[in-house]
Parts: structure tokens; C-alpha cells; sequence
């Protein structure tokens, strides 16, 4: 299921029977449904030099055999004994996979992660065998067995305080740009926004100065990255932040960020 802007990018490229899921993805995750990521995301992580932890859910006899290279395996005692090598920081890119891509081993070990609130999880698809049919590099030999992820900003990221700053105490010379969809922005606003959600966002591109600064947020950073990649093209100096937003529903107003 795809956003409306992303379907028609979809179709755009020649895929068929594209669907659309309207709630958005924090709405799809929240229903405890798998998400999917791909090889060419993998690539462009390593491109970007951007860090990530990459878990292989197979046997050590299959990893052995062949594994993607910078994967760590799951220990015989299981994906807890290892949970506190995960970072702190819960929107760390996490990517699963197992043989095909489809197996309970990649399912469960996603749900247990996205248990323990990682924001950013996802089952490789097609797993080992789509790597390796893809032609891709095949590791020999033991998987890592210890998880190394240092934070790093992603290109156009604007770190969280930051971000913050420009809320609490506007600039005349910087926009704030939520990009939910109407149905969350009735949960709660933030203060001195302007609201274009993200499937708007091309068709509403004059109605954002481009003599100013546009940061841009969402309800989890992934759309805000999306955003920021639409406004970037289109000639804007223009930042986002990664971040998972929460309004109280109890007292109105009130709002968290985590990332």
C-alpha cells in the first residue's frame, strides 16, 4: 500500500494495480502490519554512508553458506540477549531479512523489535535469495555478532533541539511546514505552522515563500523527508526533522517529540 504521491510516482514509472492507503504509514505500522524496505534502499544507505543495523534471522549453517555483507546474527539465546546493544535512539533504520523474504523467523523478529518502539523497522524483501539473485555482494563465512550504530544526520536533517529552537521562538525569516494529512492534524497542531499535507505538497509549492527558510516535520519524519526531497527539487532552502510527534489528548495543546 502506497501514499496517494507515492502511487502515482508508482504509475508514473509503469507499475500497475497500484493501492492506496490513505491513513499513512504511522496508520499502517499502528495496525501492527509489516513494512517492507528493498535492495536499492540498502544501497543508498551505504551510499549516503548512513548507519544501520542489519539482523540475519537464518540458521549459522545458512550464513555460513553466504550473508549479506555488515549483517549481525541472531545469537542462539535469541533477539533479547542482544537488545541492549540496540541504540538508544529509536528511529534507527532496522532491517530484517531471512531466506525469501517471507519466512516466520523475519516476521517475528520484526514484530519484536517494533515491540520495543524502533520506529524504523522493516523486513527485507525478497531476503538472501533476492540479494543474491540481484547479483549483489555475498559475504562468506560468521555474521557480525555485536550492533555498532552511531547516530548520524541524514542529508537535509536538522537536528531535534534545533528544530525546537525555530518552534518555540519563530524567526520571521523561517516557515514551519507540517505535511500530516488532515486527519491527524486534528489530533493537535503545533504552534506558528503552516499545514500542506505531503499529497498537496507539489500542487501548493506558491503558496511557500522561497526567500525563507522551510523546516519541515510530520508524525514521524518519514514524510517530512519526502517533503524535503519535493521542496529541495523545486529550489527551497528547506531542512526536516526525524522525530515521532504525539499530542496529548487530554490536554489540548500539549505535544511531545521522541526520537
Amino acid at each position: 500500500m502506497l501514499s496517494p504521491l507515492a502511487a502515482r510516482k508508482a504509475e508514473k514509472l509503469g507499475f500497475k494495480n497500484v493501492k492506496i492507503y490513505h491513513a499513512g504509514l504511522p496508520d499502517w505500522k499502528k495496525g501492527g502490519n509489516i513494512v517492507v524496505s528493498n535492495i536499492a534502499g540498502i544501497e543508498e544507505l551505504d551510499k549516503l554512508e548512513m548507519p544501520y543495523i542489519l539482523l540475519d534471522t537464518r540458521s549459522p549453517d545458512d550464513i555460513s553458506k553466504g550473508h549479506i555483507p555488515n549483517a549481525i546474527a541472531i545469537p542462539k539465546e535469541g533477539l533479547e540477549s542482544i537488545k541492549a546493544q540496540f541504540p538508544t535512539y529509536k528511529a534507527a533504520p532496522v532491517i530484517v531479512y531471512d531466506q525469501s523474504g517471507a519466512g516466520d523467523s523475519a516476521k517475528t523478529t520484526f514484530k519484536e523489535i517494533a515491540g520495543w518502539d524502533y520506529k524504523q523497522v522493516s523486513i527485507l524483501s525478497g531476503g538472501f535469495h533476492g540479494w543474491q539473485t540481484a547479483g549483489k555482494t555475498v559475504a562468506k563465512g560468521p555474521a557480525g555478532t555485536k550492533i555498532s550504530y552511531v547516530r548520524k544526520l541524514f542529508p537535509g536533517e536538522i537536528e531535534l533541539k534545533g528544530f525546537m529552537v525555530e518552534l518555540e521562538k519563530p524567526s520571521a525569516n523561517t516557515i514551519i511546514l507540517d505535511v500530516r494529512m488532515p486527519s491527524e492534524v486534528q489530533d493537535g497542531v503545533l504552534p506558528n505552522t503552516k499545514q500542506i499535507p505531503l499529497d498537496d505538497l507539489e500542487a501548493k509549492l506558491s503558496d511557500i515563500p522561497k526567500d525563507k527558510l522551510v523546516l519541515v516535520h510530520c508524525a514521524t519524519g518519514a514524510r517530512a523527508e519526502m517533503a524535503y526531497n519535493v521542496l529541495k527539487n523545486a529550489g527551497y532552502n528547506v531542512k526536516f526533522v526525524r522525530a515521532k510527534l504525539e499530542f496529548d489528548k487530554e490536554k489540548k495543546g500539549a505535544y511531545k517529540f521522541e526520537e
